[in-house]
């Protein structure tokens, strides 16, 4: 009799129930709501084992109900997410721990509803769409939280990127002048604005995403079910990522066509690419698509970095055109400055350098041009090292400059002027090399 009781009882749990699952759960006591939904989830397992139209109808009654509670469920779960998900600066947090995200009990909230969720789903073979959800609304926050970075990014590309017509140059013929602007720039304009390590707007973009993922997947681990919390996390950050290698991308396309003082920048970026590349091989387990697009960024910059130290040296060799010649002052050439200044620049990587440097071989930076052989040292004191091989471009560089000095000085209109232009350049040049070496010993 009490068996009967039973199965009567359970035709009746969708009438029981209704009101209950239609009115939500009240955030504030969930598990009265949790309760209803058991009730009704055992009451459908009990009448799937009737051979009854009756049973049918009623499980059919509970699995209506079953829907409209577990969407109920899965909206306040959205709502928890939403309230601590509009966006952060991640650059006012210094490491990872210190990143916001959800206040404890919430988070316990958050955890115990996810897992409630995802074996409910299963048992009822209802598509709730958990990892669909959490990514939704955790992708938002990442991309208004990393959205400066890419506007600053971009807002620093379009600053500071020319149209390459310069003043005056359409005075000269084509083929007296030089076909490339970014060379009559760093040869005519003395670069007053050098940049610092660690302050490109690219640089930061690459910290602070990095930054940002770990304590996502961090997040991700404690409030999503095991079995779901990886692929919710690749699928919360690949849009993300994707913004991040695509204005990578247009930062890279910028750089190969900036003058020389760029490659300061350039060489900045590639390092915290070089630095982060296996975090993010980590934390994305980079699918093949995210794997190409990381790999790209540092081919190009690779590439662009050693033309460019091979493209300095061969301007250097070659300075002078109708649009590059000295002005008839005798003062220091705009070339020299700008070239030493670089170099003094470019000895804070020389770890990166050397790396740089090694599989491109001794003396990569003459293959295929034809330069004075007064202007060149002829080799690395060890050819299989990268740092020798670094050593090796720095004296073939000042070799160059002091041989363009001397074709500069022959310029000059009136003899006084040669004599002042050749005293001034020379002079920049030995205290340029002095206080790189006294700079060297201080580091050392």
């Amino acid at each position: 009799m009490s068996s009967l009781d039973d199965t009567l009882l359970f035709f009746n749990v969708a009438k029981d129930e209704a009101d209950t699952i239609r009115s939500g759960p009240d955030e504030n006591e969930l598990l009265p709501y949790l309760d209803s939904i058991n009730r009704l989830k055992d009451a459908s397992d009990a009448l799937k084992q009737l051979d009854l139209d009756s049973a049918s109808q009623s499980r059919q009654e509970i699995y209506e109900l079953l829907r409209i509670g577990l969407g109920n469920l899965s909206q306040l779960f959205s709502q928890w997410l939403k309230q601590h998900s509009g966006g952060i600066d991640p650059a006012a947090y210094h490491s990872v721990a210190d990143v916001p995200t959800f206040p404890t009990d919430t988070e316990k909230l958050l955890s115990m509803l996810a897992t409630y969720l995802n074996l409910v789903n299963d048992e009822v073979s209802y598509d709730l769409k958990l990892t669909k959800t959490y990514a939704g609304i955790r992708t938002r926050h990442l991309q208004k939280s990393l959205a400066q970075f890419g506007d600053m990014s971009n807002g620093y590309i379009r600053t500071n990127s020319f149209d390459g017509q310069l003043p005056g140059q359409n005075r000269y013929s084509e083929a007296a002048s030089r076909s490339n602007p970014s060379e009559v720039r760093f040869c005519t304009i003395r670069n007053e604005h050098w940049y610092e390590p660690g302050t490109s707007p690219f640089a930061q973009y690459t910290l602070n995403i990095v930054k940002l993922f770990q304590a996502e997947r961090d997040l991700v681990r404690r409030i999503m079910p095991t079995v779901i919390s990886q692929e919710t996390f690749l699928t919360t950050a690949d849009r993300p990522f994707e913004t991040y290698i695509g204005t990578g991308e247009k930062m890279v396309s910028f750089f190969l066509s900036s003058p020389l003082y760029e490659v300061l920048q350039a060489l900045d970026v590639y390092g915290y690419l070089l630095e982060n590349d296996s975090v993010f091989d980590s934390l994305l387990s980079l699918r093949q698509r995210q794997h190409n697009g990381m790999a790209k960024l540092l081919s190009r910059l690779q590439l662009h970095l050693s033309k460019s130290f091979t493209a300095l040296i061969n301007l250097i060799r070659s300075p002078f055109k109708d649009d590059t010649v000295p002005k008839q002052t005798g003062g220091v050439h705009e070339l020299v400055y700008n070239t030493l200044t670089f170099l003094a620049y470019v000895i804070i990587y020389k770890d990166l350098l050397t790396n740089l440097f090694l599989p491109l071989g001794d003396g990569h930076w003459n293959q295929g041009s034809l330069p004075d052989a007064s202007n060149v040292s002829q080799y690395a004191s060890d050819p299989s090292d990268g740092l020798s091989i670094f050593q090796h471009y720095l004296r073939d560089v000042v070799e160059a400059l002091s041989h363009m000095i001397e074709q500069g000085g022959k310029q000059m209109k009136r003899p006084a002027l040669q004599f002042v232009f050749l005293i001034n350049n020379h002079n920049y040049l030995a205290r340029a090399l002095r206080d790189a070496m006294y700079a060297g010993d201080e580091h050392s």
